[in-house]
């Protein structure tokens, strides 16, 4: 299995979910509530990245996931949206490139949210539930009463 070989190869010593062979078993996981995904979409270590019911990934999402984000339900992405929950130190004798350290925060994005296209949502952000962010939009800080940012 290619995904067990590209373990292999960096490292990876987690197990991987078990594969189903049946495709009535497969299928039976997905019920008419389950999110909806509109492909391509990047996740960059996947295990960190929690989805609600209901909810559009739309499609060119980019999401660095080096510690957790929850997107609760019925939520709704634009295309090009990007959430980047890992952080890089300031300093560059620290930073160092690929040599240096990775950190991260969490993001957290409530029920009944609305995210607009090409938005960027930062470390330790969390949109409030029935928030609007308007295309374009870079979140910086958090915002939890529901309200309309980026217009």
């Amino acid at each position: 299995m290619l995904s067990g070989e590209f373990d292999r190869i960096i490292g990876d010593g987690r197990p991987l979910p078990p594969v189903i062979t049946d495709p009535k078993e497969d299928e039976a996981l997905f019920e008419e509530t389950d999110p909806f995904v509109d492909g391509p979409i990047s996740i960059d270590h996947g295990i960190n990245f929690k989805v609600g019911k209901g909810t559009f990934l739309n499609f060119n999402l980019l999401v660095l996931d080096t510690c957790l984000i929850t997107i609760g339900e019925n939520v709704l992405f634009g295309p090009n949206v990007c959430l980047y929950g890992a952080i890089h130190p300031m300093d560059p004798a620290v930073r160092r490139g690929i040599k240096g350290p990775e950190a991260g925060k969490e993001i957290h994005i409530e029920d009944d949210a609305w995210i607009g296209g090409n938005v960027l949502i930062l470390a330790g952000v969390r949109v409030g539930r029935g928030s609007t962010v308007g295309a374009g939009s870079v979140v910086t800080r958090s915002r939890i009463a529901p309200e309309v940012n980026g217009f």
